[in-house]
């Protein structure tokens, strides 16, 4: 997990706009990104876990503090990400039961491909 943690930064376009309790940040993926492995081998697309911890990193980067996945809510997966598109992540985290809940988008070109909630502990 920590390659993968270290291949996600390394594939932010520039660093992260962060504010109080919440972040943007731009990332572009290249075919050879280890989260394409093996999903899949002649149409590569990042799987949702993935995008997932790509939230969790920019969460963590707001924080200023390594985070664990408690749970997930309200996932809508809604458009595939192949290498190479831009992907533009933002989240917004607030204290909540015992840990930080974010809210997580991650946009194409203006348009939502993804939202969720991660419970980060």
């Amino acid at each position: 997990m920590n390659q993968m943690r270290t291949e996600i930064r390394a594939a932010a376009l520039a660093p992260a706009q962060i504010e109080t309790m919440s972040g943007e940040q731009n990332f572009c993926f290249a075919a050879e990104f280890v989260g394409f492995d093996g999903h899949f081998p002649e149409f590569p697309i990042l799987p949702a876990m993935v995008q997932m911890l790509i939230a969790q990193v920019l969460a963590e980067a707001v924080v200023g503090q390594p985070l664990t996945l408690a749970s997930l809510g309200r996932a809508k997966f809604m458009q595939q990400l192949h290498p190479g598109v831009q992907i533009d992540v933002r989240v917004r985290c607030r204290d909540k039961d015992n840990g930080i809940h974010c809210a997580s988008e991650l946009l194409v070109a203006g348009t939502l491909a993804a939202s969720f909630t991660l419970k980060l502990v």
